[in-house]
């Protein structure tokens, strides 16, 4: 097993980074699928696989398949962060009340 499925096994939620190091263009894909249509804008893009993010024990953690420097490894970091955050707000939004006046 290698260090992005290790990764992916640990973490209560992990995606696989994609980023186009030159236009610090990141995209975050679920592992389970890539969505066909967001899989065709990738190229052109210029996104290549960067590696996993993911929380284990609601910690973010990193497996790189490139050699990144702090600010880009923090930058991806918080990026991660306000992507769950998203997620967790979409996942747990109350819908409104009909009933109400």
């Amino acid at each position: 097993m290698d260090k992005f499925e290790q990764l992916a096994r640990d973490a209560e939620y992990a995606v696989a980074i994609l980023a186009n190091l030159d236009t610090h263009d990141t995209q975050f894909v679920d592992l389970q699928a890539v969505p066909t249509d967001a899989a065709r804008t990738f190229a052109g893009r210029g996104l290549d696989f960067v590696g996993v993010v993911g929380l284990v024990k609601g910690q973010p953690r990193v497996a790189l398949a490139v050699e990144l420097d702090a600010e880009s490894i923090t930058a991806i970091t918080q990026a991660f962060i306000h992507h769950v955050r998203k997620l967790s707000a979409a996942t747990w939004a109350v819908p409104p009340d009909r009933n109400a006046n």
